[in-house]
């Protein structure tokens, strides 16, 4: 059996954590969080959890550091842990989600602003009201990534806003 690349496991893939502290797997539908209930499938979760994780990364890969990632790494988490219950249980139930593997950093940023789109297009039609506290916390998220070394950087500026528009 052929395992997919989870979150830190790609060289070209930095190990963003976004609260992540259950084992992988599969959650019933109905222990997923009240407000997404039933209404998102396991590929749904797994979009929505993939699109944010990389959103992180994306921010982060934005300006170069080694020890900086894993200031950025637990940085992510920040904005998951304040969440609301239904948005954290997105993230943290379920196990990790496939990571897609992208050759060049704008075949990653193309992959990840889709994600984000298809996670965002998915929320609207099955869990309405989850859409913007979802978009809020990838946004703080990003934030978060991006102030975690100094100060945030104009490459990263811009990548946290074409990670807006995406959202929008």
């Amino acid at each position: 059996m052929t395992e997919t690349p989870r979150a830190g496991t790609d060289p070209a893939t930095p190990a963003i954590s976004l609260g992540q502290d259950q084992p992988t797997g599969s959650v019933p539908p109905d222990q997923t969080g009240a407000a997404a209930g039933g209404r998102l499938m396991d590929e749904d979760r797994d979009l929505v959890r993939s699109a944010a994780i990389m959103a992180a990364a994306l921010v982060s890969q934005a300006e170069s550091g080694f020890i900086d990632t894993f200031r950025e790494s637990f940085a992510a988490s920040k904005a998951v842990k304040t969440a609301p219950p239904a948005i954290r249980d997105l993230f943290v139930q379920g196990g990790l989600p496939s990571m897609p593997r992208a050759g060049s950093r704008e075949e990653l940023e193309a992959t990840t602003l889709d994600r984000l789109r298809q996670a965002m297009s998915t929320l609207r039609a099955k869990a309405p009201d989850l859409v913007e506290s979802y978009r809020a916390t990838v946004l703080q998220s990003c934030r978060d990534v991006a102030a975690a070394a100094d100060d945030t950087s104009a490459n990263e500026s811009q990548v946290m806003a074409r990670v807006e528009q995406a959202l929008a």
